[in-house]
């Protein structure tokens, strides 16, 4: 018992955040392009919650068929803006190979990728219901943008995914379950492919 949790705690202590040279690129265009796409969207969503109808500020329209369609669309502005500089420090931390920051804000992301997964299905629900509706008829130009910009966020959320996982892979779980263990003498050797880098030397040797 006390063998197995040994190697389990050192196991967990060989995991690194230690992304190849090659690699950094890859994860510096990666965050580009998720944080291009987060403040994007925090722009387009934070004028469309803005420029939704109050009922009380247009006339008497009875109750508030907007109130579902602000809140989606509001909830999904403020989420954007804080995931387009999340994305870029658990970028910092894999690129130079800091496994606290790119831990801190790993999980930092996650839940606001979450919140993103949430106003995915929030604003088509909202905008599509019978109230959303009521609300587009009060300003149709503002339901028409309204679903044009979800259209294009649905199309494009595999995309983002795709950001934050190869990052993930690039800067973690590459160096740690893609790559072999080679002694060499007194030193052991982190293999990935044809590239040997020894342990705290983030440079690649030839």
């Amino acid at each position: 018992f006390f063998r197995a949790a040994s190697s389990a705690h050192k196991h967990t202590h060989t995991m690194p955040v230690r992304s190849l040279p090659e690699d950094k690129p890859k994860i510096v265009f990666h965050a580009v392009m998720m944080a291009i796409q987060n403040f994007g969207f925090f722009v387009m969503y934070y004028g469309l919650w803005g420029a939704t109808p109050h009922p009380g500020l247009i006339g008497d329209v009875s109750g508030d068929p907007c109130s579902n369609t602000r809140f989606a669309t509001g909830f999904m502005a403020l989420t954007c803006f804080c995931e387009a500089f999340l994305c870029i420090g658990m970028a910092f931390g894999g690129y130079t190979d800091d496994k606290t920051v790119f831990t801190l804000y790993w999980f930092a992301h996650l839940v606001g990728g979450l919140c993103y997964i949430f106003c995915t299905g929030a604003v088509p629900a909202a905008r599509f219901s019978d109230e959303g509706k009521a609300c587009a008829k009060l300003s149709p130009s503002n339901g028409d943008r309204v679903q044009m910009v979800w259209i294009v966020h649905a199309v494009l959320f595999m995309v983002y995914v795709g950001g934050m996982l190869s990052i993930t892979y690039f800067s973690f779980l590459k160096p740690t379950f893609f790559s072999k263990k080679v002694e060499d003498g007194p030193t052991t050797l982190t293999v990935q492919g044809e590239n040997a880098v020894p342990p705290g030397d983030a440079s690649k040797i030839e």
